[in-house]
């Protein structure tokens, strides 16, 4: 098994498993060499080794221990460590990506902006499968789309696309790039929107509010 899926493991609850199809994912990032270790200890995945093919997605385990400076709490309570767990980096501003239980115990792929730069605090994915579609589309930072029914040309951003990836999902998974993330992203909301309809963020606008 990938030491990346490894180090995933150590830090998910026993009821938080990654999906095959997450876990697939990690393989390949394995088998194409896509990892570097750090000083830290924990190992890094991306999509490509060139940065001009790759959306700005690093999957790490590292990003765990900052859920407490996230939610602005002294300890990171029981429920979040249950429900919440952090796999990936998104974006240069420490925006975060995460599987989230929702209150119908289903996993679902959340954003969760820094609050420094990215406001997005969302579900963006309602499986695996939509979540490595949502990655194909090839916006750089996924926190910084203001408009998912845009493609990443009409937001002015230059398409971060591996052809090899984009090959593999449809060999292993017939999954066709879509234009844009509207299909999955459907309810954008901000860090703190107290009006939206999104589960993930009224969540953790509770969270928050226990403190």
């Amino acid at each position: 098994m990938a030491e990346l899926l490894n180090q995933l493991y150590a830090i998910s609850p026993g009821q938080i498993r990654p999906p095959s199809e997450l876990e697939a994912f990690y393989q390949w990032v394995e088998n194409n060499g896509l990892i570097e270790e750090y000083d830290d200890g924990f190992v890094y995945g991306r999509i490509s080794s060139d940065w001009e093919e790759t959306p700005d997605v690093t999957l790490t385990a590292s990003y765990q221990s900052g859920l407490k400076y996230w939610f602005g709490i002294p300890e990171v309570t029981s429920e979040i460590l249950s429900r919440l767990v952090i796999f990936a980096r998104s974006g240069m501003d420490g925006s975060m990506l995460g599987m989230w239980l929702d209150d119908n115990d289903e996993l679902k792929f959340v954003h969760l902006g820094s609050g420094s730069g990215s406001m997005l605090c969302c579900v963006i994915a309602n499986n695996a499968i939509d979540f490595l579609s949502l990655l194909s589309v090839g916006y750089n930072e996924l926190g910084f789309v203001y408009d998912f029914t845009l493609s990443p040309d009409e937001i002015g951003d230059e398409p971060k696309v591996n052809k090899n990836f984009i090959g593999w999902l449809k060999a292993r998974f017939n999954i066709v790039r879509p234009s844009n993330g509207s299909q999955f992203v459907k309810t954008p909301a901000e860090i703190g929107n107290e009006t939206t309809t999104d589960p993930f963020c009224l969540w953790c606008n509770e969270q928050s509010s226990k403190q």
